[in-house]
């Protein structure tokens, strides 16, 4: 009987079980399952299986004025507030706070529409492996406790397949040296039985001497003629992996890349996919032609002497055994190895790139000492990893070499006893030493096959995780709007269960200049955000023109939407490439015209290179007024019908705001805007200000409408005006 059947004979006949589900604390506090079961009647929670004599907290529905989710240090407690107390219900670790909270407020807007609670827990079972349930890293990825590693290899069937000639010349050039390569041992027996012990003259010495020759010859012409042919192969191929992964990086979800630190990624992008090359080329030049090798050898050595060829391969099965064994200790090696070094990246990116702060801040000793930890633990990790390998792998070397021994003894006795010729036994120990080149190179093969599928995991985590915002099937073209926005109750949180905007409700006539005000961490620059799509509302709609912006396609949608960002980012180019990056086919004279309506154009041409000035890293030759008004030219380049003004004018002096005020005044122009800045006195040109409060609509209308209100709006400008004052008796 299963946890579900056993809560239900708790139950009345007439009460509904709705929801069970667990937890992974126990009320003690330990890690271990606890059950949530709600009915349409009571909330409860069970211990262990639910087989003890009732529920450990039983609520009356009709008693509880609230669920609340409350973060704690590492976990969470879900918790229900009645007329007289708050009983904690439950304890979860993060990993499952997303779960509760929808459950909390699935139970919170049932109190509100007085009904009876319904769950949507879809999303939370996308997290989990349908195999063997465990939490996934990200929604939709793969699961690494379930991958196999032969699946891992056949998804990088597709970049072989437009190569399937090269394969197959590669796999004739692999065999042919091979059957040369097994002819001179057996050419030896003949030269040592027939020409030095034997009759044999000196015309069947040249001819034999000659074989070896033409043999040697025509073998390094083939191993050549492969590895060029690989090379190239593996080339294309690897271009092939780095541009998926690099595509799968732009299209990740703003959600993912928040998480994730760049050195991590270009790790993966450069590091990662370079080790991938050995499954290509490492694979035909080595490990494919010393397998056929080591099979024709085994064929030639019980054509000779099938007694010895048996004492060969007696250290086999303990070769077997060493070489798994040490495979699956270097997987969990080589794993955290990887782990440690995308980590020291990271730190070293985010500091050479923030190396101004640094300096400014004089820091520069203890981001030393944060990467010279980093450093330690990758050279740690490595030491760890490369010892191993080098204690395992002489020791495997030397029990395959066991079975020479064994040879060079039984089979000196069988020519002193006239059992085998001379030419026999060194034709036989040609082969032997051939025999054990490939075996030592196979038992490091899985040392390689190890570094490369490691690498393969890191990158699915990539490709597999959840991309940029999906786009409805369904979703309709966008030609030429008129700019109208309406913002529907809409709740969006960064954090699931965190939300930012709790029930935004907002219209915006087309052509309208709406400033956005409020606090620090209201959520102006998250309402952005969702105009833009960079995330999806949780609940409500934005509409454009009256059609939801998740029913439009996003790149349209986009194409039509221009932003301002409060620091202007700059790519490492010409000035001409920076204001036409979003119009590259735009001429000279448009880059120009936009660059004068922007107030950048004389600054540009006081550069002798003018437009053709390389702006450095980041835009780093260039003062913060010149960034601002390059990213007000590409804007104006751009022709957006819907324009974003993030904190335009917030770095920069009060003569280049002057310009910048002056440039935005052209921009804006037939244009719906949305702009956001905490000097209040910058949104004076604005037909009405949104003041949001709590994630909601708290005051909407013109400047002195709202000061007539004697609101928040006023209490923000009183506020300013005595920091202003402050700074006027300092200054």
């Amino acid at each position: 009987m299963d946890i579900t059947e056993q809560i239900k004979k708790h139950l009345p006949a007439d009460e509904e079980l709705i929801l069970v589900t667990d937890t992974d604390i126990r009320a003690d506090g330990s890690f271990g399952r606890r059950w949530l079961a709600v009915s349409d009647q009571r909330l409860m929670t069970f211990s262990d299986d639910g087989k003890s004599d009732g529920p450990d907290t039983e609520l009356k529905l009709a008693d509880v004025k609230r669920v609340k989710a409350s973060h704690l240090v590492g976990q969470m407690a879900l918790e229900a507030e009645t007329d007289h107390r708050r009983v904690e219900l439950l304890r979860c670790t993060n990993s499952l706070s997303h779960r509760f909270s929808r459950i909390a407020k699935s139970l919170n807007d049932a109190r509100k529409n007085d009904k009876p609670p319904e769950f949507d827990l879809k999303d939370e079972e996308e997290r989990h492996c349908r195999q063997c349930g465990r939490l996934l890293p990200e929604r939709g990825s793969f699961c690494p406790a379930c991958l196999k590693k032969r699946k891992v290899l056949a998804r990088f069937w597709k970049y072989m397949h437009p190569h399937l000639r090269q394969v197959l010349l590669i796999t004739v050039l692999i065999m042919l040296p091979t059957v040369t390569g097994l002819a001179p041992p057996y050419l030896t027996k003949i030269l040592v039985d027939s020409v030095l012990l034997g009759s044999g003259g000196a015309g069947l010495l040249l001819t034999l001497v000659g074989s070896l020759v033409v043999l040697a010859a025509a073998g390094t012409a083939l191993t050549v003629w492969r590895g060029r042919v690989a090379a190239w192969m593996s080339a294309r191929i690897m271009h092939a992996v780095r541009f998926d992964v690099y595509q799968a990086i732009q299209c990740l979800s703003l959600r993912r890349i928040d998480k994730t630190q760049t050195g991590s990624l270009m790790s993966r992008l450069t590091r990662d996919t370079q080790m991938l090359n050995f499954v290509f080329t490492d694979l035909s030049t080595y490990f494919i032609p010393n397998m056929l090798q080591l099979v024709g050898i085994c064929v030639m050595l019980f054509v000779l002497d099938w007694t010895l060829a048996l004492l060969v391969i007696v250290p086999a099965p303990a070769v077997i055994f060493l070489t798994t064994t040490v495979y699956r200790r270097l997987h969990g090696l080589y794993h955290r190895l990887w782990q440690r070094r995308a980590k020291m990246s990271a730190r070293a990116t985010d500091s050479i790139s923030g190396i101004r702060v640094v300096k400014a801040f004089t820091q520069e000793p203890a981001e030393i000492r944060r990467f010279g930890v980093r450093s330690r633990e990758v050279g740690h990790a490595t030491a760890v990893a490369q010892s191993t390998s080098a204690t395992a792998f002489p020791i495997i070397a030397f029990v395959t070499t066991l079975g020479t021994f064994f040879v060079w003894y039984f089979g000196g006795l069988g020519v002193m006893r006239h059992r085998l010729s001379l030419g026999e036994l060194m034709a036989f120990l040609g082969y032997l030493g051939m025999f054990y080149g490939p075996i030592q190179m196979l038992t490091r093969f899985s040392d390689f096959v190890n570094r490369a599928f490691t690498a393969a995991q890191r990158l699915f985590e990539i490709t597999d995780a959840d991309q940029e915002i999906f786009e409805d099937p369904d979703a309709e073209p966008l030609t030429d709007p008129r700019g109208a926005l309406t913002f529907d109750n809409v709740h969006f949180g960064y954090v699931k269960d965190k939300d930012v905007l709790k029930g935004l409700t907002v219209d915006v006539e087309p052509g309208e200049m709406i400033g956005l005000v409020g606090r620090s961490g209201v959520g102006k620059t998250t309402v952005t955000n969702l105009i833009c799509r960079f995330y999806d509302v949780d609940e409500g709609a934005i509409l454009l023109d009256g059609v939801d912006v998740r029913k439009i396609k996003l790149r349209d949608l986009r194409r039509h939407i221009g932003i301002v960002p409060q620091e202007s980012f700059l790519f490492n180019g010409t000035i001409a490439a920076n204001i036409s990056y979003a119009a590259p086919d735009a001429t000279k004279e448009q880059i120009i015209r936009a660059a004068i309506a922007a107030n950048a154009h004389g600054f540009i041409m006081r550069f002798p290179d003018g437009y053709d000035t390389r702006v450095g890293e980041r835009g780093a030759r260039l003062s913060g007024g010149e960034k601002q008004r390059i990213a007000i030219a590409r804007a104006i380049l751009h022709d957006p019908k819907v324009l974003i003004l993030d904190e335009a004018t917030s770095s920069v002096d009060t003569q280049t705001e002057e310009l910048i005020q002056e440039a935005l005044a052209h921009l804006v122009k037939g244009r719906t805007t949305f702009a956001i800045a905490h000097r209040l006195s910058t949104l004076r040109n604005a037909n009405r200000l949104l003041v949001i409060e709590d994630g909601k609509t708290a005051e909407l209308g013109t400047h002195d409408e709202l000061l007539a209100q004697k609101g928040v709006y006023q209490k923000l400008v009183e506020m300013q005006s005595r920091l202003s004052a402050i700074k006027g008796v300092d200054g």
